[in-house]
């Protein structure tokens, strides 16, 4: 996949570019970046370790340090001439795994930036990514369990979905609402696994595209690709990256004994174990009302993976090797969001996790990729 024919090469920036992974399934479709701005240092060696032609094409700071005006400069390029901008600011704000502080956090308001820079690049399209919980986000997070527990009013701010709401508004008033060569919005919902992927991640993109352009088509599964699945990845890595501490992080000594003991088998996870046993390995979160299916849980050679978090040795985003007694290593996380075996990670190993795990697969970049080239192309 990394070496395919490629006609041309439409100029692209990158925003938030993390480990690669988006821009690598553009590259494979026919973009080249032209530009990047990523603020975390190690994911900037990473980048420069796999493609050392940008060393010159990298804003190494925060986004909110910078402008169209700067990335224009280094990109070489003026106001209107890139092919495309693409990027996803941090989704942990919006994520339902975590506090969800939403657009009233600093990161969660970063789509400001976003907008900011995109409008004084001008490109011709647009891509703008983040999890599926941004859909449901509130202005201002209540969790689900103090909901109407007080006997008080939903505040408006508080329903679920006002965050996206808002953010939906936003992108309409600086991007389309009356304004000479807006752009055309549309939304898209799209499971990894749909794209030849062997992982079930579904991430959502709002996607531009300027009003004197053709719209775009939103990607779809071709049929005649096979799904993937775990052991058509990773299956032909036995003996290999299983140094602990440096190729994955062992489990305590609860899990380390029940995956051993082949307590949970393949397919499964803790809802197969005694109550004693589910309740020591699971702490609090025996007692929680959802978001429990990663507990203890162990993955299938014949199925595709759950999401690939960046910690996948977590107790809640547990993700166990379907035969030996530990998690994912870090390579195999990589081959699953379609990473080439050649594929570079700097940094220590939590570093790798997280820069894996906070990619976009290559193979949904790609997909995306394409159907943005068809609008261009037409």
């Amino acid at each position: 996949m990394m070496n395919l024919p490629i006609k041309h090469k439409y100029p692209s920036i990158s925003l938030f570019t993390g480990a690669f992974g988006l821009d690598l399934g553009l590259e494979n479709a026919g973009f080249e970046v032209k530009a990047c701005v990523e603020k975390d240092i190690t994911c900037v060696k990473t980048i420069l370790a796999n493609r050392p032609t940008l060393q010159s094409k990298i804003i190494n700071k925060d986004i909110d340090e910078t402008t169209a005006a700067e990335i224009l400069r280094l990109s070489g390029l003026k106001r209107g001439q890139a092919a495309l901008v693409a990027g996803g600011p941090p989704c942990q704000p919006f994520s339902t795994v975590g506090r969800r502080e939403s657009i009233s956090s600093k990161e969660g308001s970063l789509f400001h930036k976003f907008l900011e820079i995109v409008w004084g690049i001008y490109p011709k399209c647009f891509i703008f990514e983040n999890v599926k919980g941004i859909l449901s986000a509130a202005i201002q997070h209540k969790p689900l369990n103090l909901r109407g527990k007080d006997g008080k009013k939903i505040k408006n701010k508080e329903e679920l979905g006002s965050g996206w709401d808002f953010i939906n508004k936003e992108f309409a008033r600086v991007l389309r609402n009356g304004k000479v060569g807006g752009y055309h919005l549309t939304v898209w919902e799209l499971d990894a696994f749909d794209f030849g992927v062997a992982q079930k991640r579904k991430r959502v993109f709002i996607v531009g595209t300027r009003k004197n352009n053709n719209r775009l088509s939103v990607p779809t599964r071709s049929r005649r690709m096979k799904p993937r699945v775990l052991k058509d990845v990773i299956g032909g890595l036995d003996g290999k990256y299983e140094k602990v501490y440096v190729d994955y992080f062992p489990y305590d000594k609860t899990r380390l004994n029940i995956f051993k003991q082949n307590l949970v088998k393949a397919g499964e996870n803790w809802t197969v174990l005694p109550v004693r046993l589910q309740k020591k390995v699971m702490g609090k979160g025996w007692y929680a009302t959802g978001g429990k299916v990663g507990f203890c849980r162990r993955l299938s050679w014949n199925k595709p993976s759950p999401t690939i978090t960046t910690n996948p040795v977590g107790r809640a985003t547990n993700l166990c090797h379907p035969v030996k007694p530990r998690s994912l290593n870090y390579v195999e996380c990589a081959l699953l969001q379609g990473f080439p075996k050649s594929w570079k990670f700097e940094g220590s190993l939590s570093r790798k996790y997280k820069q894996i795990g906070n990619a976009v697969p290559v193979r949904l970049g790609m997909a995306i990729g394409k159907s943005i080239l068809k609008s261009l192309e037409v």
